[in-house]
């Protein structure tokens, strides 16, 4: 690394401040933040001094850059910015710009097919070297510079040696590239060269040499075998294919009898994977049975799925079947910086592959597609059009001649192009993501630790671009293990930071696609504000009526703009009327909101839907049982979806539990204490949900979140319900001990508020705590001090469950005739009111009783009763028991196969509700049909699945 000013050479310093000097002009004219230089300098382990160091190197640079060193200030050159520094871009000329300014016009010579002007361009790109770059440059930014330039490096020295080729300079050509293979042996693609020039200059077997000592090398190095291109050339050379000889002409005027234009890019050395959609494309482009292919194949999918490497894989594999010519042109639909072609320009670019002179290709969109349809007209040509911006831009390629077949990779669905098949690419196996690190890192590498490579995949995502991140991130740091990378990639907030290399970044390819949709339509700019808003609440999957309410736009609005994101292969349709994003890209729309919405944005909309979700899951719950009593819901503006049968209430609870269950534990974690209240009150809203027995531990950690908020803001509303919430979880998972606390404060707090209804169902609820602790007296004396609390205020709900939990006390203290008594009243008032919920209770305990005094025939019919109103609730505790108790009937009655199912049934409940005591008490039941028929196989099962299918 060297400077000079003005011909003279510049002293700039020690190592590391020579690497500052390089991190900060590969960003010249960006600010460079002092963590980033630190990083570049020391990586994850600095020394304690390194933010001290930073300044004396940027003191020091600033002596050698500035024109007047020495000076405090103001600098000219490298400047100082609130979060780091800036070197001024047009201050400082970089050769490493100049290199990089000559492989792009290569890029551009070659697309417009100009060799001559390749070869000159990239004479001059190879004059800007004069040896390993940074060379004795510290710091791992610096070793990944180097890494990245030399493999441009090398790769423009290979694209020099095809100009060549193209030019019919096949001796300098082997020239050149026999000293790139000495320089680098491994590259396939510098064999693949050579082997061409070989042949061209006469030297066949030489050539074939070529290609066994590459194989050699590889098998003994990496235990790999060549590419499908290396090993696709050595079959051609071994026949002496035709195809192989030079074209007679270099320039794009193809008259009769010219060689067929043969564009594709080549493909990926080591593609691996997408083996369905391979076989789906084969048939597609070279049907079986000789037909003509498909006229149009759309490779469709989110960024970074790798769609570009399958169409040029496939096209290769194809090429045989279209003998007049594969044309390739990039549509630059997607490309950072660079307008997307407009379709007048691509078919001027296939025309004059096709042999039209540039001067007869007409300037009309229209006329130059009907030349290209003549021109096509009973050839068979592969057209390969690459990232395009959507159907428009290539609506005019698309009516081509029969026995012609185009294939368009785009981020954005294809679904309304005529004549098309889709193939959408999804995120690969893990199998398939584990093959692509080994091929990309090494295979013993990854084989190490193949439960950490398997992890690693799942962290990317299946991307094919995140892996390749990922593989560069460990070639970058042959110091981490593939656990270490994992490691990082696990802090979610660190992610897409770590899925970074170079210029080549998983969020910058995201965020094409988002601000593509940000300067559209209005439906775009709606679709780009719903990516952001989805950042906002930490839900699995969304609904149209859960965004709406979130970004705060009518439902069909919202359908639409998440229809848009479908489309942009943004987000991704599970069940119907889901969305859901792609890990990496739920990362990216987190990002997007802090990014765009500001804190009170924000704020907004998730008080917006928490409201939605709150109110929602209140109405649900009233349908479902009108009878119960619910905790107290704020005043909120949103309205609950419109939702009138059971079954509709039932179905939207299935559908949405778990993701208000997250949404309410998101807003409680909030330091927001308008947050956290409101999420608190979506939490109460679930509880006679969450207490029908499935989600045990979320009910506990929620009713634990609210009390926290509760205690932390001091909210009088929240306290008493909340901890009526931990006393029912504590209840449900069998820890009355910690439970009746609880209930003994909301009492207390009922009592201090002078609410005379929630005193009374505190009453209540503390009589059950003592029931469950067995302390029967005391629970009679709560629930008759209920019952005369619920007849003063009228409460028929507060006088059925003062009465069932009072003829469970009875039950407990041996008065069996008053237990009776009260309980079969309870039935009586419960199932005139219609309250499925108490009369199911009362049926069991009265079952109960009968079971326990042997009379197995008047217990029956209450079992049945209560399993059939407990099926109807849909709540699986009272269903676990009534089918416990069933089978014990059974067993009584000696019924050994109707006991045998009713015991399984309930096993297999309490096995997926992870209620142990119902667990035991179903295995338990079994034992006893076991040594009732010994001659009936009773093993327990294994799992759920296993006792439902016995």
């Amino acid at each position: 690394m060297a400077a000079w000013r003005e011909g003279r050479t510049v002293d700039l310093g020690p190592p590391l401040q020579r690497a500052a000097l390089c991190v900060l002009a590969a960003r010249a004219g960006r600010v460079v933040t002092k963590d980033t230089l630190i990083g570049g300098l020391w990586g994850d382990r600095p020394p304690n001094t390194a933010e001290q160091s930073v300044y004396t190197y940027i003191a020091g640079l600033r002596r050698v850059l500035e024109r007047a060193p020495g000076r405090r200030g103001p600098y000219s050159t490298l400047i100082s910015r609130s979060r780091g520094y800036v070197l001024e871009s047009g201050a400082v000329e970089a050769d490493v710009g100049d290199f990089e300014r000559h492989l792009a016009e290569a890029r551009r010579l070659q697309a417009a097919e100009d060799p001559r002007g390749v070869l000159r361009i990239l004479d001059a790109a190879s004059d800007c070297w004069s040896g390993p770059a940074l060379c004795g440059v510290p710091g791992p930014f610096a070793a990944a510079e180097r890494v990245r330039l030399e493999e441009l490096r090398l790769t423009a020295l290979e694209d020099r040696a095809g100009a060549m080729l193209d030019l019919e300079l096949h001796q300098e050509a082997v020239t050149a590239l026999t000293e790139l293979v000495t320089e680098a042996p491994l590259r396939e693609r510098t064999r693949d060269l050579l082997m061409l020039a070989l042949y061209r200059s006469g030297r066949q077997a030489d050539a074939l040499d070529t290609y066994l000592d590459v194989k050699r090398l590889l098998a003994e190095r990496l235990g790999l075998d060549p590419g499908e291109a290396l090993r696709e050339r050595y079959e051609l050379i071994l026949r002496a294919d035709p195809s192989l000889d030079p074209e007679r002409s270099v320039t794009t005027d193809a008259g009769p009898g010219a060689r067929p234009p043969r564009q594709l890019p080549r493909a990926v050395t080591g593609f691996v994977g997408r083996v369905e959609e391979l076989v789906r494309l084969r048939s597609l482009l070279t049907p079986w049975d000789g037909g003509v292919p498909q006229a149009v194949v759309a490779i469709t999918g989110a960024p970074g799925t790798g769609k570009s490497a399958l169409a040029v894989h496939a096209a290769h594999t194809a090429a045989h079947a279209f003998p007049d010519g594969q044309l390739y042109v990039n549509l630059l639909g997607a490309t950072p910086g660079v307008e997307r072609l407009e379709p007048i320009g691509v078919l001027g670019r296939l025309l004059r592959a096709l042999g039209l002179e540039g001067k007869a290709v007409p300037s009309e969109e229209e006329e130059a597609a009907a030349v290209l349809r003549d021109r096509l007209e009973g050839r068979r040509t592969l057209i390969l059009l690459d990232d395009a911006a959507g159907p428009e831009q290539v609506r005019s390629l698309l009516g081509l001649p029969s026995g012609n077949a185009v294939l368009i990779t785009s981020r954005e669905s294809f679904a309304v192009a005529d004549d098309c098949v889709r193939i959408i690419l999804r995120r690969m196996r893990r199998s398939e993501g584990v093959t692509v690190l080994s091929k990309l890192v090494g295979a013993e590498r990854i084989s190490g630790d193949p439960a950490a490579a398997a992890h690693l995949v799942e962290l990317c995502g299946g991307l094919p671009l995140a892996l390749r991140l990922a593989a560069a991130r460990l070639g970058e740091r042959p110091d981490w293990s593939v656990r270490d990378l994992g490691g990082r990639l696990e802090d979610r907030r660190r992610t897409l930071h770590e899925l970074e290399s170079g210029q080549i970044a998983v969020r910058s390819s995201l965020e094409l696609s988002y601000e593509g949709l940000a300067r559209g339509g209005a439906l775009d700019r709606l679709a780009a504000r719903t990516l952001c808003h989805l950042g906002v609440l930490h839900v699995a999957s969304v609904t149209a009526d859960v965004v709406a309410a979130l970004v705060g736009e009518p439902a069909d609005a919202a359908e639409r703009a998440l229809d848009r994101l479908v489309r942009a292969h943004l987000l991704e349709t599970g069940e119907a009327g889901r969305y859901q994003p792609h890990d990496l890209v739920r990362l990216f729309t987190i990002e997007l909101a802090d990014a765009h919405l500001t804190p009170q944005s924000r704020k907004d909309a998730l008080m917006r839907a928490l409201g939605f979700y709150g109110a929602t899951s209140r109405h649900a719950s009233t349908l479902l049982d009108p009878h119960r009593v619910h905790l107290p819901w704020p005043d909120v503006p949103q309205r609950p979806l419109s939702l009138s049968t059971p079954a509709e209430a039932r179905a939207w609870l299935d559908q949405e539990l778990t993701h208000v269950i997250s949404s309410a534990a998101q807003g409680m974690a909030s330091e927001d204490d308008e947050i956290a209240r409101r999420g608190a009150y979506v939490g109460f809203a679930l509880i006679w949900e969450l207490t029908r027995g499935t989600h045990l531990r979320e009910h506990l950690s929620l009713s634990r979140q609210a009390l926290k908020v509760g205690e932390r803001t001091g909210d009088q509303e929240i306290l008493p319900p909340a901890h009526l919430q931990v006393m029912y979880a504590l209840l449900a998972v069998g820890r009355p001990v910690e439970a009746l606390p609880h209930q003994e404060a909301e009492l207390g707090l009922r009592r201090a508020q002078g609410d005379r209804f929630g005193e009374m169902r505190a009453l209540g609820n503390l009589g059950l705590v003592h029931l469950h602790l067995e302390r029967y007296a005391e629970a009679r004396e709560c629930t008759e001090a209920q019952r005369v609390i619920a007849r003063e205020i009228g409460s028929q709900v507060g006088e059925r469950h003062s009465l069932l939990t009072g003829g469970s006390a009875c039950l407990g203290l041996g008065e069996m005739p008053a237990a009776i008594a009260l309980l079969g009243e309870a039935v009586a008032l419960a199932e005139a009111a219609g309250d499925r919920y108490h009369e199911c209770d009362g049926l069991l305990t009265l079952a109960r009783i009968y079971l326990d005094h042997g009379d197995p025939l008047t217990a029956q019919p209450r079992l049945d009763r209560g399993l059939s109103h407990a099926r109807e609730l849909r709540h699986v505790t009272k269903e676990c028991e009534a089918l416990i108790m069933l089978a014990r009937a059974h067993r009584l009655l000696g019924e050994p196969e109707l006991a045998l199912h009713c015991a399984l049934r309930s096993l297999a409940i309490g096995q997926r509700s992870g209620d142990e005591q119902l667990r035991r008490q179903a295995e338990d039941e079994l034992r006893e049909i076991g040594e009732a028929f010994p001659g009936v196989e009773v093993t327990p099962p294994r799992s759920a699945e296993e006792a439902l299918s016995r």
